[in-house]
């Protein structure tokens, strides 16, 4: 047996956008057939990669980011750093392709 098929924990980094649920609520929702352009990672690598860039690590608690701070946040470090840059990318995308997505995290 391999290790990703009895392990379930991990995160993926997706865009998002508030809706009223039928309660009266806001829920958090993304659009169907939406898919990241980032790698699946674990839980551990994605607290570690907002620790590096001085975002709240605790990202199963502390809810979406709103894709204009995460951008700016990014942009302070420059292009040096891959994974930087590659989540930066992501960001970008989400808000040029899918502009109804007004925020981001990990799930």
């Amino acid at each position: 047996m391999k290790a990703n098929e009895f392990i379930r924990e991990g995160a993926d980094f997706m865009g998002y956008m508030k809706e009223k649920d039928p309660d009266g609520g806001v829920r958090w929702t993304y659009p169907d057939g939406f898919e990241t352009q980032t790698p699946h990672r674990s839980n551990f690598a994605a607290r570690e990669f907002l620790s590096k860039v001085g975002m709240d690590p605790d990202f199963e608690n502390s809810g979406p980011i709103d894709i204009n701070t995460f951008i700016g946040k990014l942009s302070q470090f420059g292009h040096n750093d891959k994974e930087i840059k590659m989540y930066h990318d992501e960001a970008v995308r989400i808000k040029k392709t899918h502009p109804e997505l007004t925020h981001v995290a990990f799930i």
